[in-house]
């Protein structure tokens, strides 16, 4: 990432934290995608089958808050995971205008994948940034969050 002047020579101004943020969000989700892509998936088909696994069967609202993605980004990737049969829609049983979405058996074996591919990428970039650099960013990651009022957003 190419240095940014801070012209207030003392504290980093949010503004070039935010800028940093995103630079370092944008590289380490290219490399997570890059490696996804290796069993035909993206990081958000990743990230709403492992949402759907951990939440049953959540209507499209509660994955919409959930992964906090709009609601028509949402729809494109229900949209490309039904295509290869990983999940499907189903009615509520409760209200049956609300529409639920579900894990196939074939969701669930390419989520095994994904998700193996996901750890071996997790190990190689916290070996590249250093334990101590992940941990010190989770922290401060947390802090933020709570001081932002963030607790209900933020992944566990």
């Amino acid at each position: 990432m190419p240095a940014i002047r801070d012209d207030n020579r003392h504290e980093p101004a949010l503004s070039w934290v935010l800028t940093a943020l995103s630079a370092v969000e944008k590289q380490l989700h290219d490399g997570l995608g890059l490696a996804l892509s290796e069993v035909d998936a993206t990081v958000e088909q990743w990230r709403v089958l492992d949402l759907v696994s951990k939440l049953g069967a959540p209507t499209m609202g509660e994955l919409a808050s959930a992964s906090d993605m709009a609601n028509a980004s949402l729809s494109r990737v229900i949209d490309a995971l039904e295509d290869t049969a990983s999940v499907f829609r189903l009615p509520s049983p409760e209200d049956r205008r609300r529409i639920t979405v579900q894990l196939s058996e074939h969701g669930t074996a390419r989520l095994a994948r994904m998700s193996s591919v996901v750890s071996a990428w997790e190990q190689l970039t916290q070996a590249r940034l250093g334990t101590e650099t992940v941990h010190a960013l989770r922290l401060a990651i947390d802090l933020c969050g709570e001081r932002l009022e963030l607790h209900h957003r933020l992944p566990v």
